[in-house]
């Protein structure tokens, strides 16, 4: 269920989104699905499943030597979030760090608001 519900075929019992009208039907943290091989637990007492895999976005977007291309990023989200099950981001408003020589807070964002746009 929803964007980042992974592929099951829409055989979970929880979704990625709160918007999704299921039930709360289990405790904190049960593994509801398993999606290529990543477990996605029940965040709380809601109906959002959380892949227990993360994608950090904290150097994307950055105008750092080291930080990854805006084609590397959507890479890595094309790999985790569409092939792989991610459905975790971790992403703040600050980001990217460091944010300068061109790049502001909240590009890290822009950059996932575009990728989502695309697919």
């Amino acid at each position: 269920g929803g964007f980042f519900g992974g592929n099951d075929n829409g055989n979970s019992k929880a979704n990625a989104f709160p918007g999704d009208k299921a039930k709360s039907s289990g405790p904190t943290n049960e593994v509801i699905k398993v999606v290529n091989g990543i477990k996605h637990r029940r965040l709380g007492s809601s109906d959002i499943a959380v892949s227990e895999i993360g994608l950090g976005t904290q150097r994307w977007a950055s105008a750092d030597f080291n930080s990854p291309s805006q084609e590397d990023c959507m890479a890595f989200m094309d790999e985790a979030i569409l092939k792989s099950g991610v459905n975790l981001l971790d992403t703040a408003e600050q980001y990217p760090i460091p944010s300068g020589g061109g790049a502001q807070e909240g590009d890290t964002e822009k950059l996932i608001g575009k990728w989502m746009r695309e697919r």
